[in-house]
């Protein structure tokens, strides 16, 4: 059984999307999400029925212990978002990776990945002086280009950006710098140096992994909880029991029905066909 998920609108200081009723812009829309406070709202494609993410995990009808593993967004920036890290290069719960797929990018745009020299002191000593752009990394990104964002990765992106972020379902991020800016309140946002510092993966001076270009998933590089494949033009499609499908463009027809792009789309445990006239993603939880 394949349902559309139904999406929520994030706002965000640095988004691009205007959104009735948001004063501050949206810069995210989580297109799958589960965790203790919510969860997707399902409809169901064949009597419109609708259920949630939660439900179906805790029925078994979806795979995840307590929550579903993966989270999907797109991620629509005006503006920087902040410098940011995520835990985990050791393993255990508190893990978290995602992978970027640039959807849309206007020219300039770019990506910070990693640092120019791992040197933890001249870091330190950048962030605390407001000048941590000079260590960053810059990656130009162009529309097709993939990222994978391992635990320990540090990252940021520029303005001019539509991104699909795959990632782990962990909601545990550190802001090691925000550019001096302040928040909705006026205020500066909250910093996690001294975590953000102890989660670096020193070894690679917190570098991600180039993933594909052109919109096709490089399977030898991108190493994760997940699995990515591209699809595109038109494709007769049996989506695999607790897989999600990302329609980017064009659209997906089910049984009669037509789904328009973009859209999310997951199939229980009993898995579900569709027909693909355009471009999407399908993702699976459980390793690449």
């Amino acid at each position: 059984m394949l349902y559309i998920s139904e999406p929520r609108y994030v706002p965000r200081v640095w988004g691009s999307l205007t959104v009735a009723g948001s004063e501050t812009p949206v810069g995210e829309i989580w297109w799958l999400y589960h965790d203790e406070r919510a969860s997707s709202v399902l409809r169901n494609t064949i009597n419109g029925d609708t259920t949630t993410v939660d439900d179906l995990v805790s029925t078994d009808e979806l795979p995840g212990k307590d929550e579903y593993p993966v989270l999907l967004k797109t991620l629509h920036t005006a503006d920087k978002l902040s410098v940011q890290i995520h835990p985990g290069i050791g393993g255990g719960s508190l893990s978290k990776e995602e992978t970027w797929i640039v959807l849309a990018a206007e020219k300039g745009a770019w990506m910070m990945g990693g640092l120019k020299d791992a040197d933890m002191n001249i870091f330190l000593d950048l962030l605390r002086k407001g000048r941590a752009e000079e260590a960053l990394q810059r990656i130009s990104l162009v529309t097709g280009d993939i990222y994978h964002i391992p635990p320990g990765t540090i990252h940021s992106l520029g303005p001019g950006l539509r991104i699909l972020e795959v990632q782990s379902n962990c909601d545990i991020t550190y802001r090691l710098y925000d550019w001096g800016r302040t928040g909705t309140d006026g205020k500066p946002r909250e910093l996690n140096i001294e975590k953000g510092i102890e989660a670096v993966d020193w070894s690679n001076a917190g570098r991600p992994v180039p993933a594909g270009t052109e919109g096709r998933v490089d399977r030898l590089k991108l190493k994760a909880d997940y699995r990515i494949s591209d699809i595109r033009g038109t494709s007769e499609m049996n989506i695999p029991g607790g897989a999600l499908i990302f329609i980017s463009s064009g659209s997906a027809a089910i049984q009669g029905s037509e789904v328009d792009s973009p859209a999310c789309l997951i199939a229980d445990r009993e898995g579900g066909e569709l027909v693909l006239i355009g471009e999407g993603y399908l993702i699976e939880p459980g390793g690449s």
